[in-house]
């Protein structure tokens, strides 16, 4: 399965500016651009890699200018956008465009026809750039293809002025004919690139005034200079591919169909996972692929497992606890992974401090963050959807069981930012000037949506958690916290039901204040309540708090963060950074949100059929969406106004996995059973006690 594109899709400059295109590599480093051609991000480039994986990314090689010329005549494959001008326009000489391992053009060049494509080699800092002559000109005619490497060597971050240009230079003692190395002081990876040219001519110089279109509209730095260090010319023919290599290390142009086998191969793999359990599915196939990009590594633990990451979005987030776990299930366990699974927990668990797990791990600083209320309990779930899929009970009995518990004991007694449960067994937190929630939206010193005080998602996250756990000290053997989780359970779900509910919006309030007066704005977060597997509402409140959730807050790209006509409610995320943080959470859509929904609408209504139907159906326009801003992938935000455009990042991990996970899960109905739904079969069975008190919906 490839996204394609004919000639008559690609006349339209601005819009194949806006169709962009990934590859990740799995160290954090990714490739991507347009397929106009030009750059129209800072982020962009053939080969960003990770100077301390999967973090502290560096745009290396930019982007290359080439150029075919057969005869006297030249026909620009490349595209740039200037301030004054669009030179050369290479995309008017685009025939075709399609993604699949990697982007493929096909451009005509008088008569003839010659095919461009870019591999980033999967495990490696290294991206493969081919060319090969489709179809020759009828005169016997040399056809000549004349490339410039054009380096960045900044951070990804950064663009590049007068004013702290890099010094680059040809390291001559690094590098042979077929193989230059390139340096400069200010980046601490070098450049190896090798090719099978017919020469090399150096000519080293800078090339100015690049434009970003992207960052000049969200109100950033939008010029950048390149510098090359000359130009590589080919022959083309049909019987032999012009090849570039560009690496961190030493990778010689012949080892490219090696390389390009093993990507392809692995790339089938990628979009046959699931053609036992859903033949023919395209939509499912396109987005394991997709769910793939983010999965990262981070080093082996002590105890030799290799520890794993997801990077939250592509191309500028880092990777996220919070967004982590939530992607967790539909990034590694639908899609049978369950060794990357177990690699994130272990690596999240070892740096979980006063309970709470990291909301991120920087760019730049060897310390995460932890100001999160909401990333622990998430972790929580997420070991219970591990041990769902794999019954791997003994991985949360023994390695994770201490970090557990203490996540469950420090909410209880206190830990940093105000986290702490209160005397009626519901958890409030907030701190001046910190944004907890996943709502975290923050202008210099001012929170947008700070949301002290209870929270209603972080009262359910932490009503389940309380349950699990219960389960998980049981399974341990620790009979004394089995029974003081599960006795807190009842407690935290009594008060829930009691102090969150609406009666007047049949819905829940987003928070309890501080000040003892609740927020009855209708804004998502309620939804949580109905689609974690231990529920505090009855049935009757769960299907209420849907069908609030569908009438005023589900669009065809995800759910709206606030429902229209509230106050601050803002329908367009545009503008300058201001402007967009403000409306971050105030109305912008989430798709990640989709997914929550669909698990609470098809656990609502008891896995009916006609709520698997209805699932579908809102599902149906992330199939077009794979073809819109990033290519293959799930957008992270959305306008909350028609036409819903696509905003933010073009491919994101908690879109893709909540995604997939419903998919799989609600649409397919294959999910494993709960471990609470296996145990209290059983239980039943042998006519012994309940499990762990709760409302579960479904």
């Amino acid at each position: 399965m490839s996204i394609k594109f004919e000639k008559n899709q690609l006349t339209n400059f601005d819009a194949i500016m806006s169709l962009e295109w990934l590859s990740a590599n799995g160290l954090g480093g990714y490739a991507s651009g347009t397929v106009a051609g030009a750059n129209s991000r800072k982020y962009h480039g053939y080969l960003v890699a990770a100077a301390h994986p999967p973090v502290g990314r560096y745009v290396l090689l930019s982007r290359v200018e080439d150029v075919v010329q057969i005869g006297e005549r030249k026909y620009p494959i490349a595209t740039n956008e200037f301030p004054d001008c669009i030179d050369p326009k290479g995309c008017e000489n685009i025939v075709s465009f399609n993604v699949a391992a990697g982007p493929t053009w096909t451009f005509q060049c008088g008569d003839a026809l010659v095919e461009k494509s870019i591999t980033l080699v999967h495990g490696q800092d290294a991206v493969i750039i081919r060319y090969r002559l489709l179809k020759a000109p009828p005169r016997t005619q040399t056809v000549q293809l004349k490339v410039r490497p054009l380096l960045a060597g900044r951070d990804f971050h950064a663009t590049i002025t007068a004013a702290n240009r890099p010094g680059w230079w040809l390291d001559e003692t690094g590098g042979h004919r077929d193989m230059m190395l390139l340096k400069c002081h200010e980046c601490p990876l070098p450049v190896f690139i090798s090719h099978n040219a017919d020469r090399f001519n150096a000519g080293p110089c800078w090339w100015y005034n690049f434009v970003f279109r992207q960052e000049r509209a969200r109100g950033y730095p939008d010029r950048d200079d390149l510098w090359t260090p000359g130009q590589i010319e080919f022959t083309l023919s049909s019987d032999k591919f012009a090849t570039i290599i560009a690496a961190t290390r030493p990778t010689p142009a012949t080892l490219a169909d090696e390389l390009l086998s093993r990507q392809a191969a692995r790339h089938q793999k990628l979009l046959t996972q699931f053609s036992v359990a859903a033949p023919d599915d395209e939509f499912i196939a396109q987005l394991s692929a997709a769910a793939d990009q983010f999965l990262v590594r981070r080093g082996t633990s002590a105890h030799g497992v290799e520890k794993m990451s997801v990077i939250a979005g592509y191309p500028w987030f880092e990777d996220w606890g919070r967004d982590t776990f939530i992607s967790l299930p539909g990034l590694t366990l639908v899609r049978g992974d369950a060794e990357a699974a177990r690699g994130i927990l272990v690596a999240f668990a070892d740096h979980i401090a006063e309970g709470l797990t990291p909301n991120r791990f920087p760019d730049k600083g060897s310390e995460p963050d932890y100001n999160t209320v909401d990333a622990s309990l998430w972790f929580i779930q997420a070991a219970y959807q591990y041990w769902r899929y794999t019954g791997d009970e003994k991985l949360l009995r023994s390695y994770l069981y201490a970090p557990l518990c203490q996540i469950i004991e420090k909410y209880r007694d206190g830990t940093r930012f105000g986290i702490q449960m209160d005397a009626d067994g519901l958890v409030r937190a907030g701190q001046q000037g910190v944004q907890l929630t996943w709502m975290d939206a923050k202008i210099n010193d001012k929170v947008i949506t700070p949301r002290y005080g209870k929270p209603v998602e972080i009262n359910a996250l932490w009503f389940n958690a309380l349950n699990i756990m219960a389960l998980v000290a049981g399974s341990a053997g620790d009979s004394v916290r089995a029974e003081s989780f599960s006795q807190l359970a009842q407690k935290t779900g009594q008060a829930f039901a009691q102090k969150f509910w609406n009666q007047s919006a049949g819905c829940l309030y987003d928070v309890l204040g501080d000040d003892g007066k609740p927020d009855a704005a209708i804004r998502p977060n309620q939804i949580m309540a109905v689609s974690l597997p231990f529920s505090p509402l009855a049935a009757g409140q769960a299907q209420k708090v849907v069908a609030v959730a569908e009438r005023l807050l589900l669009t065809p790209l995800g759910m709206r963060t606030l429902a229209p006509g509230s106050v601050g409610y803002c329908g367009r995320y545009e503008g300058d950074q201001n402007a967009r943080d403000h409306a971050y959470h105030m109305g912008t859509a989430w798709p990640w949100l989709t997914g929550q929904f669909i698990t609470a609408l098809v656990r609502s209504r008891g896995g009916a059929a006609e709520s698997r139907q209805r699932a579908r159906e809102i599902l149906s326009p992330f199939e077009s969406h794979l073809r819109q801003a990033g290519l293959g992938s799930i957008s992270e935000i959305a306008d909350g106004d028609a036409p819903w455009l696509p905003r933010g990042c073009i491919a994101q991990a908690w879109s893709v996995g909540e995604v997939l996970r419903a998919y799989w899960e609600d649409v397919l109905g294959k999910a494993p059973a709960w471990p609470h739904e296996a145990a209290a079969g059983k239980s039943a069975a042998k006519g012994g006690p309940k499990q762990p008190a709760s409302a579960v919906v479904g």
